[in-house]
């Protein structure tokens, strides 16, 4: 079963304090590339997500986008710094008895102080956000996942199309390559014959430039290689596992016994099929560029 290169997943999952939001894309490319947009509080969880999506997906181009929500109050905890609240004390009385200043240095005094109180808010261990956001992610993946199942689907029928009719073209060129033969032995005999006029035409040399050309022109190993490839090929659309690199190049073994049949068989009948067989191959290549 093929899968396609691109398509589009979303997964959200909601909490008391916080909810998360997942989106990817996928386009095609010829190896696995991540890419990722988080909070910049989050982007420890970028491994964590580039590995849950490469469990998944071997090959292609993925742009994801982790997006956070605060549906409630962010945990906070209140910091005394007791090292600067020293410094304030000691200026202050010192800055007192220089000056003869009256008065007592208050709690309420330091309390005023800058930076003396501050609010931090409480960082999650990476761990926690992380369990938070996996089933946002999974979703999101399990979206991506059944697209690119529906793409492959459609992929795989147009494909099959265009191998039926190159096996069509193949037949042909098939039952026509004895022809071609037949043709040229008709041909050579009567070029002999009004070389020679009235003279006989030397059978045996007449065969001998036959078998000559019937061996040059031969292309039934060509024509049974291809078959072959044709087999194989719908054998791997049928198959588990990425296909994409096997596919691309099957495709190049079956343009090379193509040009090698046109070059061969010496017909223009047969270079007209074969012109019209690489049309179909270019067709599927392009369309095998967006399968897994």
């Amino acid at each position: 079963m093929l899968k396609s290169m691109t398509g589009y997943g979303r997964g959200e999952r909601a909490y008391p304090q916080k909810a998360y939001l997942v989106e990817i894309q996928a386009y095609n490319h010829r190896y696995f590339e991540f890419r990722a947009r988080t909070p910049r509080h989050l982007a420890r969880l970028e491994p964590h997500l580039q590995q849950e999506v490469h469990k998944r997906f071997s090959r292609g181009r993925f742009d994801l986008s982790l997006t956070e929500r605060e549906l409630g109050e962010r945990p906070r905890n209140l910091v005394f710094n007791r090292s600067l609240a020293y410094q304030y004390y000691g200026a202050l009385e010192e800055l007192k008895g220089k000056l003869g200043l009256p008065g007592e240095v208050t709690l309420e005094l330091l309390a005023g102080m800058k930076d003396l109180l501050t609010l931090e808010e409480v960082e999650e261990g990476i761990e926690e956000v992380w369990q938070q956001v996996r089933p946002a992610l999974e979703e999101a993946l399990d979206s991506l996942e059944a697209m690119r199942v529906q793409e492959g689907t459609a992929l795989e029928a147009e494909i099959e199309g265009h191998l039926q009719y190159i096996a069509g073209l193949l037949r042909s060129i098939k039952e026509r390559s004895p022809e071609v033969v037949r043709a040229y032995r008709t041909r050579l005999r009567a070029r002999i014959q009004d070389l020679l006029g009235q003279s006989p035409v030397d059978p045996a040399r007449l065969e001998q430039e036959v078998a000559t050309f019937a061996d040059r022109s031969e292309i039934t190993e060509e024509c049974v290689r291809l078959e072959s490839h044709l087999a194989q090929f719908h054998q791997l659309l049928a198959g588990p596992g990425p296909q994409g690199r096997k596919l691309d190049f099957l495709l190049q073994e079956m343009n090379r016994e193509a040009n090698t049949i046109s070059a061969k068989a010496q017909d223009p009948l047969i270079s007209q099929w074969v012109v019209e067989l690489k049309a179909e191959l270019e067709k599927i290549r392009e369309q095998a560029q967006n399968v897994e």
